[in-house]
């Protein structure tokens, strides 16, 4: 029997910060996945937006949730040997003067000084890119490129013999008095980290997931440069020496297949204000773990306290992990509560 603290199933986004987590706190873990490329988080952009374009508000805890992000990646840069992370400003380009103004005036509020710029500006070439009601840009702003961050980590954990490459059989789980046996590992608990494979999980199938599946072009422009994200309707980001377009947000076509719909979606989106030819280079496709109440799903079975979970972190994924991870890490080692707003707990078994 091959005894470690924790059993992680899945290293996507929210499995591999746990992990980290852990480890810095002197736990061992063993980290279990499938090795699929088509996750949620592989295939998203990673963009940490500091703000809510369509209300104009702040991100959901963006005072604490951001700068701890930034800070816990570049640790990750040092640990890896690779930049992972990259501060970017974010154009919301209008669509009409009162929007415009919208955002002159919100720029007022005090809460939002030190996320949006007010100036409203014309910064890119409108031969090729429509903006002529003016465009205006986030601040401390920045994207991670999850892909390459997970890959790299992953290395990392099969390099500390921390990594099992195989499907999580849940039939084969043995609770004991205070662990938990599988397939020839005890561990103190097992936290599901599954993204939206967790709706198969037969111990927390009863969470009120509501999922959207994504689709993310890779694409190139034929004169066209930018150095900056730029958002309108879709967002497209410069990712190298390319760039990423997306997303599209679908809740009944539930599967990882790209489709020929998806991708005319975001083009024909992307041509109402790129007057430039559009090259696709890759489409991705990937099925998001959101939430009905779009808050994570945090905590330890309210019956079986060997399983945990951490899911349900959304499209602010990036920005909430590190935060919520070291949350979640003081509840295991230290019996400290979980913010209620995150709490499993607020749902009952059904």
């Amino acid at each position: 029997m091959k005894k470690v603290d924790y059993i992680i199933v899945g290293q996507g986004l929210a499995g591999s910060v746990l992990a980290y987590q852990l480890l810095e706190n002197k736990q061992t873990v063993l980290v279990i996945d499938e090795e699929k490329e088509n996750t949620s988080s592989r295939v998203a952009a990673g963009l940490c937006n500091p703000v809510v374009f369509k209300r104009l508000t702040k991100s959901w805890l963006v005072d604490d949730v951001l700068a701890n992000a930034k800070s816990f990646y570049q640790q990750q840069e040092k640990l890896l040997g690779e930049q992972f992370y990259f501060d970017i400003p974010i154009y919301k380009l209008f669509v009409d003067e009162k929007e415009a103004n919208f955002w002159k005036q919100k720029s007022n509020e005090p809460q939002l000084f030190d996320w949006i710029n007010h100036k409203i500006e014309h910064p890119f070439n409108q031969t090729y890119l429509d903006h002529k009601f003016g465009a205006a840009k986030t601040l401390q702003s920045g994207y991670l490129q999850t892909a390459k961050w997970l890959n790299h980590f992953r290395e990392f954990l099969k390099k500390s013999n921390c990594f099992l490459s195989s499907t999580f059989d849940y039939s084969k789980i043995d609770f004991k008095k205070d662990s938990v046996i599988w397939n020839g590992y005890e561990a103190k608990q097992i936290i599901f980290c599954e993204g939206y494979q967790s709706i198969y999980n037969p111990y927390f199938k009863w969470l009120p997931f509501k999922l959207t599946k994504g689709e993310v072009l890779t694409v190139k422009f034929e004169t066209l440069k930018l150095d900056a994200a730029i958002n309108k309707g879709v967002f497209i980001l410069p990712y190298n020496n390319n760039y990423k377009l997306g997303a599209t947000y679908n809740w009944s076509d539930l599967n990882e297949e790209t489709s020929q719909k998806g991708k005319d979606e975001l083009i024909k989106k992307a041509t109402k204000f790129i007057k430039d030819n559009i090259e696709v280079i890759e489409h991705k496709a990937g099925v998001r773990p959101t939430v009905s109440d779009r808050r994570p799903l945090i905590g330890v079975h309210p019956q079986y306290k060997q399983l945990g979970v951490f899911n349900g972190l959304g499209t602010k994924g990036v920005m909430l992990a590190p935060y919520f991870a070291q949350k979640l890490v003081n509840c295991l080692l230290n019996n400290e509560q979980l913010p209620e707003e995150v709490n499993i707990n607020r749902f009952k078994i059904v």
